[in-house]
Parts: structure tokens; C-alpha cells; sequence
């Protein structure tokens, strides 16, 4: 009686133990599919990500090129500084984007990752603290060159240029919080 409950309690260990087994090697399973997963939800915000950075970039250089022939009456000086200032802002675009490369990262482990968007979200806030005034300034010279070269009253440019700025301002806005999100987003999930 005795080595009978013996044997039946070791019956029972046994089929726990491959239970365990069985439950362990489908939790692995289950770990594997949601990174899966993870990996191409992320995979589709990076690249809304690099996106948003490479309609910049486009932008940037449209204005390089077309400006100069729309805008030749205006002062080589003003004309030089926009296209500086574009080819700058190009330049450094795609210096910020170059680390965000959708296969690098879908091959990095997920902390890489997180602190390569934490990096990314870092340096748009501070592009768009140091861009923001810069662009205000271009805008007022921009209307004072307007102003200067035509007979158009002050208070028309003024508030066309103000018009198309605040225009630009929104289209702006919303690429960056579309970046920024789709940053918080990937790092919220690598975090959780």
C-alpha cells in the first residue's frame, strides 16, 4: 500500500513536471511571438519616423533650388543665408535620422533601441528650440526684403508672410509631434 502511494505520487510529480515543461516551452514561444510583434509595430513608427525626416530633407532642398530662381530680386545676402540655412537644416536631418535605421534596429536589442529613440526625441526638441526663433527672424527679413523690393503695403506683406508662416508653423507642428509620439510610443513598449 505503502509503495503504491509511492509509486502514484511519483506518477504525479512526473506529469507536473512535464506540465512545467510543457507550460515553460509555450510561455518561450509566446515571448518570441509578442517580440515579434513589438518589432513590427516598431518597425512601422520608424518608419513614419523616417518618413517625416526624409519630407523634410526633400523640403530643404526644394528650397535650396527653387528659391534662388522665385526670389532673385531679393539681396544676395538674404538669399545666401536661406540657402545656408536650408542646407544646414538638411544636412543636419539627416545626420539625426542616419541613426534611426529601420533593419539596424530591428536587429539591436531593445534597450539599444529605447535609447536610441529617447536620443532622436532629444535631439528634435532641441532642433526645434534652436530652429523656432531662427525661423521667425528669417520671416521678418524676409518681409522687409518684400517690403523693400515692391510697392505692396507693409500691412499686406506683414500679414501675408504672417498668414503663410502660421500655415508652416502648423504643417511643422504636426510633423513633429508625429515623430515625437511615435518616439514615446516605441520607448513606452520597449518599457513595459
Amino acid at each position: 500500500m505503502e509503495n503504491e502511494n509511492t509509486i502514484n505520487e511519483q506518477q504525479e510529480l512526473e506529469t507536473l513536471r512535464s506540465q512545467m515543461d510543457l507550460l515553460r516551452k509555450k510561455l518561450e514561444q509566446e515571448n518570441i511571438v509578442n517580440e515579434k510583434l513589438m518589432r513590427e509595430t516598431m518597425k512601422s513608427r520608424v518608419s513614419t519616423i523616417n518618413r517625416q525626416g526624409w519630407i523634410s530633407i526633400a523640403v530643404a532642398i526644394f528650397m535650396v533650388l527653387w528659391f534662388p530662381l522665385c526670389f532673385n530680386t531679393l539681396s544676395t545676402a538674404f538669399i545666401i543665408t536661406t540657402i545656408v540655412f536650408m542646407l544646414v537644416d538638411a544636412i543636419l536631418t539627416y545626420i539625426i535620422h542616419k541613426q534611426v535605421n529601420e533593419r539596424q534596429l530591428m536587429s539591436e536589442d531593445m534597450r539599444t533601441v529605447a535609447n536610441k529613440m529617447k536620443t532622436l526625441k532629444k535631439h528634435y526638441q532641441w532642433s526645434t528650440i534652436i530652429e523656432l526663433p531662427l525661423v521667425i527672424a528669417w520671416c521678418v527679413w524676409f518681409c522687409m526684403e518684400i517690403i523693400h523690393q515692391t510697392n505692396i503695403p507693409w500691412q499686406i506683406m506683414t500679414g501675408a508672410i504672417a498668414f503663410g508662416a502660421i500655415i508652416g508653423f502648423f504643417i511643422g507642428w504636426k510633423m513633429y509631434r508625429k515623430v515625437i509620439d511615435n518616439c514615446d510610443a516605441i520607448i513606452k513598449q520597449i518599457e513595459e
